[in-house]
């Protein structure tokens, strides 16, 4: 990755919308160099465009990773988790664990009910960890 796209990826990841003339204006280079880069960047190395939400403005106050051990039928449970709306993110992970999911609801009373209905649904082992607050969030850039 050449140092220009590094500096275009640390301007897109501040959360402010792209003002393509201001990027080209603080690094020098011409506004349709900028876009072609901007472009090559979504194309090459991008997963996606997205908003970072504030979940507790929005009224969601419960935010939790649940670390997963699942004793058998992994896919039924991925297959199963997969179309929740509170769920935010799926990660395969290790240390004894088999995935991260990182979910949003309402309050703790819906967090606590949707662990014990997949506690029925599925022989697992769980470890729950709310988010407090967030520090930083989505900003290295190699």
């Amino acid at each position: 990755m050449k140092q220009k796209e590094k500096e275009i990826i640390r301007m897109m990841r501040t959360g402010k919308r792209l003002n393509i003339s201001k990027i080209a204006r603080q690094l020098g280079m011409p506004v349709s160099t900028v876009n072609d880069a901007i472009k090559r960047i979504e194309k090459k190395y991008m997963i996606k465009r997205s908003s970072l939400l504030d979940y507790d403005k929005l009224g969601y106050n419960a935010n939790a990773l649940a670390a997963v051990k699942i004793k058998n039928g992994k896919q039924e449970f991925l297959d199963y988790i997969k179309d929740m709306k509170f769920v935010n993110s799926i990660y395969h992970i290790n240390s004894g664990y088999d995935i991260l999911i990182d979910v949003v609801f309402k309050d703790v009373a819906r967090l606590k009910f949707w662990i014990e209905e997949i506690k029925k649904h599925f022989s697992l082992e769980i470890s729950v960890f709310h988010i407090f607050g967030i520090e930083e969030k989505e900003r290295w850039v190699p």
